[in-house]
């Protein structure tokens, strides 16, 4: 079992994956974990100077839209996209060791039909296994918050029959105390201030339908800043 955590993560890591958990989702209902026990959940960091550039550009993403949908070089789109191109390369490297494998990618998603395009989740989101994972937690920006880059990052998972060491947390509370700054930036209003909990809808947070993903949300937050300081630090060391 050890050994096999050790050579996915090694697997993950060797492509720029920062933070990765093995995860037991045994408990949920087979819907969710289609008759897998175990789910990997891994992280890839969006880099400071690109939140930085966010930040300084209030239209950061409303430019690109204008500019015919122009998403080809920014790092967000391309890192959820590297995000799903490794589950799915994950996904074939366990199923190489003869385990079964099921990459939660887009593509992943779509084939097995298990993305409701109707209310726009699909039925076990990457963040609910980084929560039992205990990753983070969810911010009042419905996105989820880690202790290292904030919301800054893009999520990747697989569920698998594997036999792997894994963990199970109650996932954390939010560390948002009185913070509101993701409500107040948001221009289109579709935050709620609701404060995450196991027992609170995703709808009561925030109004998808109403999102523009205009980014605002993710770089402001206090977290991602402090993220941000961080890896200026670094650099300037």
């Amino acid at each position: 079992m050890k050994y096999l955590n050790q050579e996915i993560e090694h697997e993950l890591t060797s492509r720029g994956a920062k933070l990765v958990r093995f995860v037991s989702i045994a408990h949920l209902d087979e819907k969710q974990n289609r008759k897998l026990p175990n789910a990997i959940v891994f992280a890839f960091p969006l880099t400071a100077d690109y939140v930085t550039k966010v930040v300084d550009t209030p239209d950061y993403v409303q430019a690109r839209i204008e500019d015919h949908y122009n998403f080809d070089d920014d790092e967000y789109t391309q890192t959820e996209h590297k995000a799903g191109e490794v589950a799915d390369e994950l996904t074939r490297f366990i199923a190489g060791r003869g385990y079964q494998a099921k990459s939660q990618s887009d593509a992943g998603l779509v084939a097995e039909e298990v993305f409701n395009f109707e209310v726009k989740e699909s039925v076990l989101p990457h963040k609910k296994v980084a929560l039992l994972g205990g990753l983070g937690w969810i911010g009042r920006n419905n996105l989820l918050i880690t202790p290292e880059y904030g919301a800054a990052q893009c999520l990747g998972t697989v569920l698998t029959d594997a036999p792997l060491e894994t963990v199970l947390h109650e996932p954390f509370l939010p560390k948002c105390g009185n913070c509101n700054i993701c409500r107040k930036i948001c221009e289109k209003q579709v935050l709620k201030g609701k404060t995450w909990s196991p027992a609170i809808s995703r709808d009561e947070i925030v109004d998808v339908y109403g999102c523009s993903t205009c980014l605002k949300c993710l770089v402001h937050c206090p977290w991602t800043q402090k993220h941000t300081r961080k890896s200026a630090k670094k650099i300037n060391r």
